[in-house]
């Protein structure tokens, strides 16, 4: 059945090797970078998206798929969502501990 949506679109998901958040890029992989995710605009490609995202989640690569509210900025797709925009961020505690700390974590091969 297809759904209403009210605007721009993105895929989230929470990679299940480190827990991260992630966002499905337009060839169906997977990014920490909120800015290099794939938007949809309407219910076709909301459902394109979701395939992709699919087959991800069957493959045991990612969970708790959700379709968000996107928004621009900089130029560059964003959550909409506080909660979302938050976790794009990485941990808010102790930043100086986190991910975001390392340069190469998103260089290892996971």
């Amino acid at each position: 059945m297809a759904r209403k949506i009210k605007g721009p679109q993105m895929i989230v998901a929470n990679r299940l090797l480190d827990g991260r958040v992630v966002f499905l890029k337009a060839d169906g992989t997977w990014t920490a970078i909120a800015g290099e995710a794939a938007v949809a605009a309407d219910e076709a490609g909301v459902e394109t998206l979701e395939g992709l995202a699919q087959k991800s989640a069957d493959e045991n690569y990612v969970l708790s798929v959700e379709v968000i509210d996107a928004t621009e900025r900089d130029g560059k797709p964003y959550p909409a969502h506080m909660k979302f925009a938050m976790q794009a961020q990485g941990p808010s505690v102790r930043p100086d501990l986190g991910y975001q700390v390392s340069p190469v974590w998103e260089q290892t091969d996971l």
